[in-house]
């Protein structure tokens, strides 16, 4: 067997041990990304279930949701703050969706909560409405459509 003979063999081997390598490379980003999107997928449930377990277990919350009338000063920050914890979640769902990291169909039970929550409870749509006023910035991304009135104003959307 000759150098060139030798060289040409090599070069073979040579390249399909970078094709093995790319191969193996490829299989392991796609499961990294996997793993990534279900992290993320896993950290929203998580966020919504500690927002569930607090209307489950908080009584006076649970009553001020549900309360048709007037609200007190104090009831209406509790209001506030539980909406502003749900539009966190909300916002942290829209990112994680236009970076990617989730899937279209849970983005969309994401947009779905939204309307959802909005006709649960008689005051949690005007704290969302008021959220969006001191955040405008957010009020245009999709997931909060079902809060934002026809003119584009935060407020009470037509239904």
């Amino acid at each position: 067997m000759n150098w060139e003979a030798a060289g040409a063999v090599g070069e073979i081997v040579g390249a399909v041990a970078v094709l093995i390598t790319l191969v193996y490379l490829a299989t392991q980003i796609k499961q990294s990304n996997d793993l990534a999107r279900f992290s993320a997928s896993k950290e929203l449930m998580n966020q919504f279930n500690g927002l569930n377990r607090l209307v489950t277990t908080d009584a006076t919350l649970r009553q001020t949701l549900m309360k048709t009338a007037d609200l007190s000063d104090e009831e209406r920050e509790q209001v506030y703050n539980f909406a502003m914890m749900y539009c966190n979640v909300w916002y942290s769902m829209q990112a994680a969706y236009d970076s990617g990291q989730i899937d279209r169909e849970l983005y969309a039970a994401g947009c779905k909560d939204v309307q959802v929550e909005l006709d649960r409870w008689p005051a949690f749509r005007a704290a969302v409405a008021q959220w969006l006023k001191n955040y405008p910035e957010v009020a245009s991304h999709e997931i909060f459509k079902p809060a934002v009135h026809p003119t584009g104003e935060p407020g009470d959307a037509a239904v």
